[in-house]
């Protein structure tokens, strides 16, 4: 034991087992955060051909992504990596839940599990299951005693779609020399944009070691949009096929990756935005937590009545919304949302009307969706920066009257709200590439291990 691991046992530890034994909130296989991996990954880890002198391991990429924002970040370039390595394995670890099912959506339950708790121990007992030759982590999640047991089994470690921000640059200066010892370990960082890479520079990474690549969330933007998309979503919700600026009667309002208090300040502007004589429009609402879902129900149920999505099926009936009065519905599944943003007119993105940093705006953005937001967007600060100072990206304050006022706008003007839209699609459209950048410079660090084995 360090001392690490004992500050760790003071502050990971009870938290750690409140969640597990009490609120259950990381699942039956949470056990799997002690780096207790099941064999069945051990086993695949080591895929043996031949025996003897001819045994041979396949070399494992571990692909670490903390939540849903960096799964879906770092799963194309996982897929990309593979597709450059075709003798390569991939393990995927996620720290929570919801990350955890959205992983399992791409790369298969048998290839994801929890990442470690930062104990030396558990560390250790993770890597001697997963066996990785080079770790791949996304944005800023490392570790100290991860990145110790990393350096001394000689194992790369690569942080892609690096970003840090004031705020963390200032924390790690609280523990210089642990901070000096992470920012050491690291073989490479693939930084977002120049002020991170300068901010990586005054943590203490050698210059040798960053190169500006870019932003994987650009490349969420898809190249072509499919314009039968959105209609099945939109008869789902009783909103027609036609959007509200080609001559709709129904508008969709997407309100996504809500926290609490973002959906009962977005349903009180909306209810004040409908233009006199308007047409009722249907609402999404799709909370951040999936266990917050009972309880934005509970808040919905005052504003109108409330359907879920799930309940809805998979078959509209061609006449409208198979839930009769219903103007409210709760997104209570996995994978819907950019469908959903596909399917709307207008949508707002949460975390931003509260101080958490704001959520993936460029998902409605890069399909084309005038969209919302509110004022906290440090999560996003360059892209933020970048279609607010265009014009394509309109930032309300986080009282309600604003927002109110922004819904009516593009309610009653809704060909110049789906043009604003398109304008920042295009904008988004230049600055694609980085996954394809990084997943190169990973070829090179992978193809170095390779020779090495």
């Amino acid at each position: 034991m360090n001392p690490l691991d004992l500050a760790y046992a003071l502050t990971i530890g009870p938290h750690f087992c409140w969640h597990r034994l009490i609120t259950g909130r990381y699942g039956p296989k949470a056990m799997e955060k002690t780096g207790r991996v099941p064999d069945r990954f051990r086993s695949s880890a080591t895929a043996a051909m031949g025996t003897g002198a001819n045994f041979r391991e396949f070399p494992c990429l571990w692909l670490h992504a903390v939540s849903v924002g960096e799964v879906v970040a770092g799963a194309e370039l996982g897929k990309m990596f593979l597709a450059d390595n075709s003798l390569w394995d991939i393990r995927v670890s996620t720290t929570t839940l919801t990350g955890r099912r959205v992983a399992e959506k791409h790369f298969g339950a048998e290839n994801v599990v929890y990442y470690p708790l930062d104990f030396s121990g558990m560390v250790a007992r993770a890597f001697d299951r997963l066996r990785p030759a080079l770790a791949v982590m996304m944005e800023l999640e490392i570790w100290p005693n991860f990145l110790d047991e990393a350096a001394r089994r000689g194992i790369p470690v690569a942080v892609a779609n690096a970003r840090i921000t004031e705020k963390s640059l200032r924390r790690l200066s609280l523990i210089p020399r642990v901070a000096r010892r992470m920012a050491m370990s690291v073989s490479e960082w693939y930084a977002q944009t120049p002020e991170y890479a300068d901010r990586l520079r005054r943590l203490g990474v050698p210059e040798g070691r960053i190169e500006v690549t870019g932003s994987i969330k650009y490349d969420s933007v898809p190249e072509t949009l499919n314009p039968e998309g959105g209609k099945f979503y939109r008869r789902l919700f009783g909103c027609g096929d036609l959007f509200l600026h080609e001559g709709g009667k129904t508008a969709l309002v997407v309100a996504g990756s809500t926290h609490p208090g973002e959906e009962t300040a977005f349903l009180e502007a909306m209810r004040g935005a409908v233009p006199p004589g308007g047409a009722r429009p249907a609402v999404v609402l799709a909370p951040r937590h999936p266990e917050r879902l009972d309880e934005v129900e509970r808040v919905a149920s005052g504003f109108g009545r409330v359907a879920r999505r799930s309940r809805l099926g998979d078959c509209p009936p061609p006449g409208g919304n198979p839930e009769p009065g219903a103007g409210i519905f709760l997104l209570d599944t996995m994978g819907e949302l950019m469908n959903i943003y596909a399917a709307a007119d207008l949508a707002f993105v949460g975390g931003s009307l509260v101080n958490r940093g704001g959520h993936n705006f460029l998902e409605p953005c890069g399909l084309g969706k005038p969209t919302l937001v509110g004022p906290s967007l440090w999560n996003f600060t360059e892209p933020a920066e970048l279609l607010l100072g265009l014009g394509f990206l309109r930032r309300v304050g986080g009282g309600g009257e604003e927002l109110r006022l922004a819904l009516r706008e593009w309610l009653e003007h809704p060909a110049a709200a789906a043009a604003l839209g398109e304008r920042a699609r295009g904008e988004l459209l230049k600055h694609r590439g980085a996954t394809r950048r990084m997943a190169d410079r990973l070829r090179k660090l992978a193809g170095s291990r390779t020779a090495d084995a």
